[in-house]
């Protein structure tokens, strides 16, 4: 796994929150984080280039010789990618001693230029991700567009989406009189695709009252729209987005977007807010349009979709009642967890098969 435990969103909302769940299985989870907590302190600043690479070269030294001495797993999960750069060398190595299982919930095929870390952003080496499908004995696609590009280099392929843990994700009581707040939670990575929609807030809020409060680990200032700040904590997260009204999910047209799972999508469903998000990547999977959420493109529709919702208390809560109903369906934790440890129970058959024998199961990410 690339990162420390807690500060990557799409790691933690996948074998982080898996692994409590597959220890109930009878599973033991071993961490092996690619990146130092000294790493993780620098890496997603601007600039600091030199102290970035002597740590990145600290952390792949390290990642290196800790897989060259072995280890004992019977499977072997790489979220990603096992080394933040540099070609698949440690994932082959892992392979040669146990099963591979290869999640992977971006489309990190596609070359991606960080605007934190430049020319760093080249040691990636974004062709490594078809070295891993091909060498894991069974991949995990977030979505079905990922799943059908990992099928052209590995035929053992599953879709599981980002799964949302129903009993902590609640929705709240909002007090009377509360104005209504959009919300947005997202990262320093992704605060571009919030400031597409600083025409249709700011001609929005000349009408209506509805702050918009963001949910990140730094401000973000859009010219002309009231905003609140509240900084991304695991632990207030949830209060943060409940305690709002609407959820807002806009993206910028790239290509990296259009394969996208989009887990802040299912972050406010699953709170009971209603939530209108940009028709791109996986929210026409999840969102049926005036059903469960509004599905928009232009900045006309955005300003439409919200001045409905800000007007209309009965409105919000119908749309937010359906779309809690549809994580509790189709993507809550107790509903698709038994997948996921099927998934890693198969391997473990697998190899028992092959040796004769039923090993202990363990797994190291």
């Amino acid at each position: 796994m690339p990162h420390v435990l807690e500060l990557s969103p799409g790691q933690r909302a996948r074998i982080e929150l898996w692994a409590w769940h597959l220890e109930q299985a009878g599973w033991h989870v071993r961490f092996e984080p690619f990146a130092s907590e000294r790493l993780q302190e620098v890496l997603y600043e601007r600039g600091r280039t030199p102290a970035k690479a002597m740590r990145l070269l600290d952390s792949y030294l390290r990642h290196l010789l800790t897989t060259l001495r072995g280890f004992d797993a019977d499977v072997v999960f790489v979220y990603r990618e096992a080394a933040l750069i540099g070609p698949a060398l440690t994932e082959r190595i892992a392979a040669r001693r146990a099963p591979v299982i290869y999640d992977i919930d971006d489309p990190t095929f596609i070359p991606y230029r960080s605007p934190f870390n430049g020319w760093l952003s080249l040691l990636k080496f974004p062709g490594k991700t078809n070295s891993l499908i091909r060498l894991s004995d069974h991949v995990i696609a977030i979505n079905r567009p990922i799943a059908d590009y990992a099928l052209r280099y590995n035929p053992s392929v599953s879709v599981m989406p980002n799964l949302i843990d129903t009993d902590r994700y609640r929705p709240a009581d909002q007090p009377s009189g509360y104005p209504p707040h959009l919300v947005w939670i997202g990262s320093h990575s992704t605060t571009s695709n919030l400031e597409t929609l600083t025409g249709p807030l700011s001609r929005l809020q000349q009408s209506v009252r509805a702050p918009l409060r963001i949910i990140a680990d730094r401000p973000v200032a859009l010219a002309g729209v009231e905003t609140e700040h509240r900084p991304w904590s695991s632990a207030t997260e949830v209060g943060d987005l409940a305690s709002a009204s609407i959820g807002i999910v806009p993206l910028n047209d790239l290509p990296w977007n259009r394969w996208k799972f989009f887990f802040k999508t299912l972050q406010c469903m699953a709170v009971g807010l209603p939530v209108v998000a940009r028709r791109i990547g996986s929210n026409p999977e999840v969102i049926e349009d005036g059903v469960n959420g509004f599905l928009v493109e232009s900045e006309h529709e955005w300003h439409d979709r919200l001045l409905a919702l800000v007007r209309d208390p009965g409105l919000r809560r119908r749309i937010g009642q359906a779309a809690r109903a549809t994580v509790l369906d189709r993507y809550s934790v107790e509903r698709r967890m038994p997948d996921v440890v099927a998934i890693f129970d198969t391997m473990v058959s697998q190899r028992a098969a092959g040796a004769g024998s039923a090993p202990a199961r363990t797994t190291a990410p």
